[in-house]
């Protein structure tokens, strides 16, 4: 385009997006020096192993169709040089430099190279470690792979499928996030690892990684709930955990009667016991939850019939065995009652049979010897009291800890925040972000880009946290999907606002011009909430 002299012409249109608040988080916690002191250059690329593991942030966070590590095709519509550096170009970020960089982390330590990422962050972060919450999840991998390659690689292998693929390897990931959900250790593990033992083992490795206050409190589903691994923790670790109902104190007492006091959500009510489980002094919280007894009420209905006529079936099985003698008959009646507490007898005979010595049919021959045999004549009901008891105890579960000062409401609001750890693990799996797809064939890049992947999640919970902290700070708020103000918008929906922001490269006289476009008032006082780390990506 021409007017008199002057000239313009449109060279590019990149995209910025939300990225640049990705690029800026990643920079204001200071990783790029860790990085690189990690994992210094190799080789004749000009682009640094922080700038390549940046590229490979933006493209976990990038809202994109692409996998993590599809590159240079992801690179090519965004504004590398704003985002990244100075003449990088999709074509610096290739699929060589990113496997070399994975075997890297890999020889460096994933998990070591993360732990120095968290020790940098919390010189940013500045928020004491209160409580830690601790989980497993797995992973499906694609591909053949044999038991392993040796040199300390997990073993990509068969195990229990979270996700139902059976048909499926896999590998398994043990997380601890903090009090706001942000990761604090992350470390991957064999396929088939026992959660039991790789619960207890995260938790101790943490304590080897950090120096925290005697006082933080670690919370772990039922399956860290051992008599072996409380023992290990010690009376030193203070822990938090649901107990399984494999353990038989723990099923009789949520059947009993018990005086629930409320706490200040209706919605729960506690009773609290002592407890000395594994010879470790412990205070054990029953918990009554009104919406999950409503859950099961619904499933215990449904399955009240089915129960009543599996247990009919049962008594018809063993009603047509011939029993040697009165005792034995009676005995498999009170062993299948004792199978089905549902169901109580109507009636119930124990009648003689005469049967053929020889065992064949048909009416017996005059004087041919026969033999007396006892069978099982009875009928059931439901037992009513044995259902109403077991209704009662619906919506409960029982909490355990070694904190016997705390009292029972704040034992059970910590133990909530064990939907921090199922959230990280709901985003890594999101479809949105798609980082947690992994198709590579090295199982030293797997546990190297299962590190990338927790990173992902550390860079999205701390911008999380940070921008709801400033939105309180300020008493701002944004507009939410339903167009009305929220100080405490999710990390995607503020990504999401930011999806149309491009740059744009204009040639004037000769000269080239940078422009940034389609930043509205609202975005503007979002960036500015950030800070200059964000605002210098966008303006």
């Amino acid at each position: 385009m021409e007017s008199g002299q002057n000239s313009v012409q449109i060279e590019s249109i990149k995209a910025i997006d939300h990225l640049g608040i990705v690029a800026g988080t990643f920079h204001k916690l200071g990783l790029a020096e860790i990085i690189d002191r990690a994992l210094p250059k190799i080789g004749q690329h000009r682009i640094s192993s922080s700038q390549i593991l940046l590229a490979l942030l933006l493209n976990g966070l990038g809202f994109t169709e692409r996998r993590l590590y599809l590159f240079p095709e992801y690179c090519q519509d965004l504004d590398l040089e704003r985002l990244i550096g100075p003449n990088i170009t999709a074509e610096n970020i290739n699929e060589s430099v990113i496997g070399r960089l994975l075997d890297q982390i890999h020889a460096y330590g994933p998990t070591k190279l993360f732990t120095d990422l968290v020790t940098q962050m919390f010189t940013v972060y500045k928020e004491a470690l209160q409580l830690g919450h601790v989980d497993t999840t797995n992973f499906s991998v694609h591909g053949e792979y044999e038991t392993g390659s040796g040199d300390g690689c997990i073993k990509i292998t068969k195990g229990h499928p979270k996700d139902k693929r059976w048909d499926l390897k896999r590998f398994v990931l043990s997380l601890v996030v903090n009090q706001h959900g942000i990761p604090i250790f992350a470390r991957a593990h064999d396929g088939n690892e026992s959660d039991k033992e790789t619960l207890l083992e995260t938790i101790l490795s943490l304590k080897k990684s950090f120096t925290f206050d005697p006082d933080v409190i670690f919370m772990g589903d039922s399956a860290l709930y051992t008599e072996k691994n409380i023992q290990k923790l010690g009376e030193h670790t203070k822990w938090i955990t649901c107990v399984p109902a494999t353990i038989k104190e723990m099923t009789v007492l949520l059947k009993s009667k018990l005086s629930f006091t409320p706490t200040s959500d209706p919605r729960y009510s506690c009773f609290a016991v002592d407890s000395t489980y594994g010879d470790i002094t412990q205070k054990w919280v029953v918990i009554s939850s009104e919406d999950m007894k409503c859950r099961e009420e619904k499933t215990f209905d449904k399955n009240l019939s089915k129960r009543f006529k599996a247990s009919s079936g049962g008594l018809k099985k063993i009603s047509k065995v011939l029993y040697a003698c009165e005792v034995d008959a009676q005995n498999a009646l009170l062993r299948h009652l004792s199978e089905t507490p549902l169901v109580s007898l109507v009636d119930n005979q124990i009648e003689k049979v005469s049967k053929r010595a020889n065992g064949k049919q048909g009416r017996p021959k005059v004087g041919e010897a026969l033999i007396t045999k006892y069978q099982i004549n009875a009928s059931i009901q439901l037992n009513e009291e044995v259902v109403k008891v077991e209704r009662e105890s619906l919506g409960r579960f029982i909490l355990a800890t070694n904190v016997i000062t705390l009292d029972s409401e704040a034992i059970l609001n910590h133990y909530k925040g064990q939907m921090l750890v199922e959230k990280g693990f709901r985003f890594l799996k999101d479809k949105s972000f798609r980082v947690a797809e992994v198709y590579l064939k090295s199982e030293k890049r797997i546990e190297a880009l299962c590190m990338v992947m927790v990173l992902c999640l550390m860079i999205y919970s701390y911008t999380e946290w940070f921008m709801r902290k400033k939105l309180q700070e300020e008493k701002e708020t944004v507009l939410d999907q339903k167009k009305k103000p929220t100080a405490k918008p999710t990390m995607k929906w503020i990504f999401f606002k930011f999806r149309e922001i491009k740059s744009c490269v204009i040639r004037f006289n000769d000269e080239l011009m940078s422009s940034v476009h389609h930043l509205n008032d609202e975005l503007i006082k979002i960036l500015k909430l950030l800070g200059l780390e964000y605002e210098k990506f966008y303006i």
